[in-house]
This record gives structure tokens, C-alpha cells and sequence, in this order.
């Protein structure tokens, strides 16, 4: 760890940007077995299938520690035919905002998130979805948390703006 770092700061705006910024890169790169080090060793990726739902509800996706990385290990290096090919993505976010917790080590960031995706293929797989662009927006709650001298996410939730509509194929991650 980097003596220059002060361990027990807040959050800065600047470090939320980044943090958030670099987690949509990763994503865009398929790089997803860094993207699992961005969470804490008791992380959870979440996206509800309602405003009001709980976790233990029916969600869309609720990947605890063990199931994010069963996710990234089928995305990555199993036969999927649901990504096969994979989606290519493109991840933007907008008006980000950040409250500090009042302990030093937790922080909650919210932001909005449109990502692009796309399966380009040649016709002849059949499958339903290639080669049509589609949109998905939603809102992004992150719960970090300092662990090891660094941020990272606790919880990442996602509330799609379409999550009470039929969704296909939800097999990237968001």
C-alpha cells in the first residue's frame, strides 16, 4: 500500500468518477476477472426487479460473492450460447453523485447509466437479438467501501428504467 495514501479519507468526487469510470471500462473490455476485484470480499451485484424489492425477493440478478464469480467464469471460459457471440458494450454514465458516510471507509454513489449493446453474428445462427442494437438505462446505486486500503463496492445496485417489462437475454452485466 502507498504510505502517501490516507487510509481513512472520505470519498472524493474525483475517486468517485474514476472508480466509476474504470468500472465501465473494464466491463467495455470484457475484463471481467479484474472487474471481480473491484468488489469486497462480501460484494453483492444486485439488479431488483422492483423499486420496493428486498433482496430476497425475485430479482432480476443477485450475484453474491460465489455466483459473480460462476458468472465471469461461464462468460469467460465456457461455451454460453446465450453470449455466443458475446455482446460487445458500451457503458456511459451521467449525473454522478456522492455522499461520504459519516465513518471515513464507506461511501454511497449514484449515478444514471445507458449502456449500448449489440451481438453482431452472421444470420444464419437464428439466434433472436443479433445484430440489433439495443438500449438499456437505469439507475446505479454503489455502496463502497474502504477494504485494504482501497474503494470498493459493496453492493452494486441496479434499477433499469424497463425492469417491470420482459427483458431477453440479460447474460452481460450491466
Amino acid at each position: 500500500m502507498d504510505p502517501r495514501i490516507d487510509t481513512m479519507s472520505s470519498l472524493s468526487r474525483e475517486e468517485a468518477e474514476a472508480f466509476v469510470y474504470q468500472e465501465c471500462q473494464l466491463l467495455d473490455e470484457r475484463r471481467l476477472d479484474e472487474w471481480l476485484t473491484l468488489f469486497t470480499e462480501d460484494g453483492i451485484y444486485w439488479i431488483p426487479s422492483s423499486d420496493t424489492a428486498r433482496p430476497e425477493d425475485t430479482s432480476i440478478m443477485y450475484d453474491d460473492p460465489l455466483q459473480r464469480k460462476k458468472r465471469v467464469h461461464q462468460l469467460l471460459r465456457e461455451v454460453h450460447l446465450a453470449q455466443t457471440p458475446p455482446s460487445r458494450t458500451v457503458h456511459l454514465v451521467s449525473n454522478l453523485q456522492f455522499d461520504p458516510d459519516p465513518s471515513p471507509s464507506e461511501a454511497t454513489v449514484r449515478c444514471n447509466v445507458l449502456m449500448a449493446e449489440i451481438r453482431p453474428a452472421d444470420h444464419a445462427t437464428g439466434q433472436i437479438g443479433l445484430n440489433s442494437p439495443r438500449l438499456l438505462a437505469g439507475h446505479c446505486h454503489y455502496h463502497l467501501r474502504r477494504e485494504h486500503g482501497r474503494w470498493a463496492i459493496a453492493m452494486k445496485k441496479v434499477l433499469l428504467i424497463d425492469r417491470d417489462l420482459p427483458l431477453y437475454n440479460i447474460t452481460f452485466i450491466i
